[in-house]
Parts: C-alpha cells; sequence; structure tokens
C-alpha cells in the first residue's frame, strides 16, 4: 500500500507515542478513513485492531468531560473535537501532555492539579445572607464564563511556565487562574485571596502571552478576563502606596458571624467558616454530634439545634447557643445535606475510623 497518508483507498496514517517513560517512541498506524472521523475515533480503531494494549483516557467523546486531552501535530487538543480531514495528506502526531508526568502512552498524571485546587478557599459568603441566595442578573454575568471550564489541562500543558519548567511550586496555572477568579468576581463572596495570588499560586508569574486562551476548547477569555484581573487586584493590595496607608487607617471590618481569623502559609489571611441559618455543622464537643443552625446572633455567636438519633428516628434538642470555635465541618444547607441517610452514613464512617 502507498506510504501517503492519505492513499486511493481512503485512508489515514497517524504517529502514535508509545512508552511508559520519557523514551517512548512513536510508533505508525494506517487507518480506514471514515466521514466525519476525529482523532480519537482512530485511536479507538488501532486499540482494537492493532495495539490493544495503546492506554488511552477519554469519556464523553463529546467535547464536555475534558478527558481526552493529547498534543496533537505538536498542539495541546482534545481528540474527540479534532477532524482528520482537517490535516489533509499529512501525517497526524499524537502524543501525550508534556507538562505531566507520564503514566503510559497517551496517559498523564495529573493529579497534581487537584492537589492545588485544595488549597484555595472555596466560596464564603456574608454570615447572614438569606438562604437562597439573590443577585441580580447583571452582578452574575461575568462568573458564566468561567463556570464553562471543563478542566481538560490543555490550558495548563501549554503554559511555559509550567511546561517548561520542572517545578510546579511557582504558579498554580491558568486553570486555578479561573477557578479564582469565579470566586473573587463572585458578588457574594467575601474570602480575599489576594495573598494566595501573591504568594504560593503566582498570579505574577504568568507574562500574558496568551497561549492558554488560544487552546481553551471551551473559548474562554483566561488572559483577558482572569489573569489580567487578577494581577490588577493583587498589584492594587500588595503594591499600591495608597490603598496601603488606608489599610493602616480603618482596618478591614470583618461581616458579622466571623470571629477572628488565621493567616496561613499561603499568605494573606483566612476567615473562619462563615454560617447561615439551616447549615449542618459538626460540634467538637462530646462525641462530635451533628446539629443545624436555627440562628446566627449579632456577636457572632449561633444557635444550634443537636440531632439524637434513637434508632433511625430523628430527635433535635435545642437550642443551645455556642461559639464558632465550637465547630469542626460545616456541611452546608440542611436540603443539600439530606438529613437522615447522609448523616448516618457518615456517623458509620467516622466510628469506623
Amino acid at each position: 500500500m502507498s506510504t501517503q497518508t492519505r492513499t486511493a483507498y481512503g485512508s489515514i496514517v497517524l504517529r502514535v507515542f508509545r512508552g511508559e517513560t520519557g523514551d517512548g517512541r512513536e510508533e505508525r498506524f494506517e487507518v480506514p478513513a471514515v466521514e466525519g472521523m476525529v482523532v480519537l475515533d482512530a485511536i479507538h480503531y488501532i486499540q482494537a485492531n492493532y495495539a490493544n494494549d495503546l492506554a488511552c483516557r477519554w469519556n464523553c467523546k463529546a467535547a464536555k468531560c475534558g478527558s481526552c486531552s493529547a498534543e496533537i501535530n505538536g498542539r495541546p487538543r482534545l481528540m474527540c473535537k479534532t477532524r482528520v480531514d482537517e490535516f489533509g495528506k499529512d501525517e497526524i502526531h499524537v502524543w501525550p501532555m508534556r507538562a505531566f508526568p507520564l503514566i503510559k502512552d497517551l496517559v498523564t498524571d495529573v493529579s497534581w492539579n487537584y492537589k492545588v485546587n485544595k488549597e484555595i478557599p472555596g466560596f464564603t459568603p456574608p454570615a447572614n445572607e438569606p438562604i437562597p441566595y439573590r443577585m441580580l442578573p447583571e452582578d452574575t454575568e461575568r462568573v458564566y464564563e468561567y463556570r464553562k471550564c471543563i478542566e481538560c489541562f490543555l490550558c495548563q500543558d501549554v503554559c511555559h511556565v509550567l511546561r517548561n519548567h520542572d517545578d510546579k511550586s511557582m504558579y498554580y496555572g491558568p486553570r486555578y487562574m479561573v477557578r479564582i477568579a469565579a470566586l473573587e468576581m463572585h458578588p457574594l463572596d467575601t474570602q480575599r485571596r489576594t495573598g494566595l495570588l501573591h504568594g504560593k499560586a503566582g498570579v505574577e508569574m504568568c507574562n500574558i502571552t496568551k497561549c492558554c486562551q488560544e487552546v481553551c476548547p471551551e473559548h474562554i477569555k483566561i488572559t483577558d478576563n482572569a489573569i489580567i484581573p487578577l494581577k490588577e487586584r493583587t498589584a492594587t493590595e500588595v503594591y499600591d502606596p495608597i490603598g496601603w496607608m488606608l489599610r493602616k487607617v480603618r482596618p478591614r471590618q470583618e461581616p458579622a458571624g466571623v470571629t477572628g481569623g488565621e493567616t496561613t502559609e499561603l499568605g494573606g489571611v483566612r476567615l473562619p467558616q462563615r454560617f447561615a441559618v439551616k447549615d449542618v455543622v459538626r460540634l467538637k464537643s462530646g462525641d462530635r454530634p451533628f446539629a443545624r443552625v436555627g440562628g446566627v446572633r449579632p456577636d457572632g455567636k449561633l444557635e444550634v439545634w443537636i440531632l439524637k438519633m434513637r434508632g433511625t428516628q430523628q430527635h433535635w434538642k435545642g437550642p443551645r447557643v455556642i461559639g464558632t470555635s465550637d465547630v469542626t465541618n460545616n456541611y452546608g444547607p440542611l436540603d443539600d445535606v439530606g438529613i437522615g441517610s447522609k448523616l448516618f452514613e457518615q456517623t458509620l464512617v467516622d466510628h469506623a475510623e
């Protein structure tokens, strides 16, 4: 058969990386062309007919799960969204993402991203904000774009700060600038993350090349709408001398329901948990019972009803006034937690531990 990429019989040639270390190599495969075929289809054909042990990560095949990320002819792309006919008669080179440790063939270890995500303080509404939350549409529009992220990590892969340095301690990467921006620009969020951005998150490491923005399959304007606003916010907080003087003269007043704060190794101040009516919490005292918040007092203390289980029946005892320091976990609103089955399962797990 002809060595051309696309022969008279209608076939395409893929050169796919194979190996479990950085010393792997490309292998050549010739695959019958099908109308509308994408690279992931070709990889599946290779798995079924030539190399059953070819490792490839995928899930939805609809460009929504972000699993099938790879480098196709040197460009980070989703295999399920990349049509083979756009390459004409050229060979198609398929490699794993090079910014992350290789596991095997096209599969890489992206677990570092999830560790970074845990270091970002979550959504923190005001303590006495009534539930359900009410916001004006114009205040929430800018947050919608950030929520489109499918965590394909193509932006992380193309970022030269992460890609070209064997040290990911300097910068969280574009994906987590988007996550922080979604939190910082939420109209009800009260947490401050500029200390984290200036410190461990390393927003200053980005030099605005917009590579991440170019490869995003959801067309999120990562640089323009996330990274640059965060840089401006951080510069104002950290370097603006007028702002520094004003903060000295008029210290920040924390909202009701918040007592004290702790300095973290990530820089800045991380505020304690916020609480609202109907939140399900776990107390530190005694056998660490569950309770639900009945009210948040002006002095920040909580009125709670403590859960007493008698077999499968729930009994709520209270109200009892406690401090926020007496709470070890806040599980969120009562309706979301699903009092009964979920808490009962949690109790079993805790007793097993």
